[in-house]
Parts: structure tokens; C-alpha cells; sequence
């Protein structure tokens, strides 16, 4: 259309300050008559554009010349080229070019600064594939069918209009609305299974997403419990991933100590035997207790299949 490409032009001569009408022309694959009649226009149309005739010569700006942008603050010039850096970033629409206007326009620096990958690390190449038929699936608005397994081992078959992903708690959930259930739910995404795109589309406006939060698990604590735990130093680098700073003393020796209230579950128990011999509970010590109990059935289990 001639009206955006009267607007590329003005955007181009911002950031360049000086380009020819053949450079134009080949650029906007049309003459340089029409480059010229389209320099009168801006022209008439109160841009102060002019041209240079000879060697060194070509289009271009009165200097000093900037489009009105305070209508923006500086904060929302950002505002807006991080939203567009993150649509890029996920691969889910063109939008260099609405990019680079706005960067010239707003005068930043045209360096991208963000890539988004869903996958974790170490992911096999399956895992990452799952990723990306379901961001597919959240952008173009097409329900997913897949094996879902439950946290007691059971398998069904689900066909979902997904809304939304999200990471919390260290995991990464997928929200959105069953169609086996006839109601939102939350899936864990490393127990979905046999995911499939189908040809089937869905009307997204239909699903109210503030009914999603409340089926998402809360962080309310049952069954509370103050352990006062010591890791030995060969671990730093977990506890300081997995654990907050303010709950984490450094020892004279380098080891940790860490204070914290849990909810005391068998999730617990087999998180703090993760540790194995890294990990020293000075309290409660009926923990202690516990864990010896559950390991020493582990290991008689595995005596008796020897």
C-alpha cells in the first residue's frame, strides 16, 4: 500500500539520515519516478523532506527532525518493545518489522535482547517437540488430544481447549479447559503423553480464565513442620537453586545450614533422602527416625530380590 510505504520511507530516513531514490526504488520494487512523486507527497504533506541532486547526493530529513512520540512516555516506549521482543521470542507472528519501526521511532537500540525456550534443560528432543505443539496449540487456538497419567498412576485419554502455560513451583503446568470433564483443569506438562495437535478450533473469548486459578493447587501448608537440616558443602549449588536465601546460614566449616517450615507428606520424606549422605536433620530428629525406617525397607526390598 502507498500509505505504508510513505511511512517506511520516513522511518528509513530517520535511521539513515540519507538515502538515493535507486536505493529506495529496488528496496519498495517500484520506479524512482514513483520514489519522487512519493518525496512530493511527504512533502505536501508537511514532512521536511528535501533532495540532493549530484555525487553524494539523495533523499533526506531537515536535520533535528523527530516524529511526535510524547504522547509516550519512555517507560511505555519499553513497555511496548519488550511485548513485541517477547512475541518475537516465541516465533508466533511476524513482527521484526513493526519492531524496527518502533525502535526508530522511540530512538533504542536494535539489539535483541531475549530468547524463550519452553523446554528445560537437558530436555530429549521429544520434550522439546511437546513444547512446541503446545505453544502451536495456545496460538492458534486448536484443541490438543493426549494421554494424561494422574499422581496415583492412572491413564486417560484428553482432548483439551489449552489456555494457558505457566511455571510454578519449579514444574511446568498446562491450564486449560477438558472437554472429558467439562471443566478447567491444570496438567502437569512432564506427565502428558502422545500429545496430538487435531484440526479441531476453538473460540477462546468463550473461556472466562479467572475460573483458572482456583483449580490450581494452593501453597497452604497442612501439616507444618520447622526442620533445621545441615548440607555439607559438595552441594552448595543445589541448596542455593532449591532453597531461599534468607532460610540459608554458610558455616565457618562451608557447610549450610538450612531453617524452614515444610508440610510434612511422604513427598518430604523422599525429598530429604534425596540427599543421601549429604544431609544431616539436627530437628526434629523423630525425622531421622523415619527415614532410616523407609530405608531400611528399601533396602531389605532389594536384598530379597538379590
Amino acid at each position: 500500500m502507498q500509505s505504508d510505504r510513505l511511512f517506511q520511507i520516513v522511518y528509513i530516513l530517520l535511521d539513515k539520515n540519507q538515502v538515493t531514490a535507486k536505493e529506495l526504488a529496488e528496496k519498495f520494487e517500484v520506479s524512482t519516478r514513483t520514489i519522487y512523486r512519493d518525496v512530493d507527497k511527504l512533502s505536501m504533506a508537511g514532512i521536511p523532506i528535501y533532495t540532493n541532486k549530484g555525487k553524494g547526493g539523495g533523499i533526506s530529513l531537515l536535520d533535528h527532525f523527530i516524529m511526535d512520540k510524547s504522547i509516550l512516555s519512555n517507560e511505555e516506549q519499553n513497555k511496548i518493545l519488550i511485548g513485541l521482543e517477547m512475541i518475537k521470542a516465541t516465533e508466533y507472528g511476524d513482527v521484526d518489522q513493526a519492531i524496527s519501526k518502533l525502535k526508530t521511532l522511540f530512538n533504542k537500540s536494535d539489539e535483541s535482547w531475549i530468547e524463550v525456550d519452553f523446554s528445560y534443560w537437558g530436555s530429549s528432543k521429544l520434550e522439546k517437540e511437546k513444547f512446541n505443539k503446545l505453544k502451536y496449540a495456545l496460538t492458534s487456538c486448536i484443541s490438543i488430544k493426549f494421554d494424561y497419567r494422574n499422581l496415583y498412576g492412572s491413564m486417560t485419554v484428553r482432548m483439551v481447549d489449552p489456555l494457558k502455560l505457566i511455571f510454578k513451583q519449579k514444574s511446568w503446568y498446562l491450564e486449560g479447559y477438558c472437554l472429558l470433564k467439562n471443566d478447567y483443569r491444570f496438567f502437569k506438562v512432564n506427565r502428558i503423553n502422545n500429545l496430538i495437535v487435531t484440526d479441531t478450533l476453538f473460540n477462546r473469548s468463550k473461556y472466562d480464565l479467572n475460573k483458572l486459578n482456583p483449580t490450581f493447587p494452593s501453597n497452604k501448608i497442612d501439616n507444618p513442620i520447622h526442620l533445621k537440616m545441615v548440607f555439607t558443602s559438595n552441594i552448595k549449588h543445589r541448596i542455593f537453586e532449591e532453597f531461599a536465601d534468607h532460610v540459608i546460614t554458610e558455616l565457618s566449616d562451608g557447610n549450610l545450614e538450612v531453617n524452614i517450615v515444610l508440610n510434612e507428606d511422604e513427598w518430604l520424606y523422599s525429598y530429604l533422602i534425596s540427599f543421601g549422605e549429604e544431609i544431616n536433620i539436627i530437628e526434629p530428629d523423630y525425622i531421622n527416625k523415619i527415614l532410616v525406617q523407609k530405608l531400611t525397607k528399601t533396602l531389605e526390598r532389594y536384598l530379597d530380590n538379590s
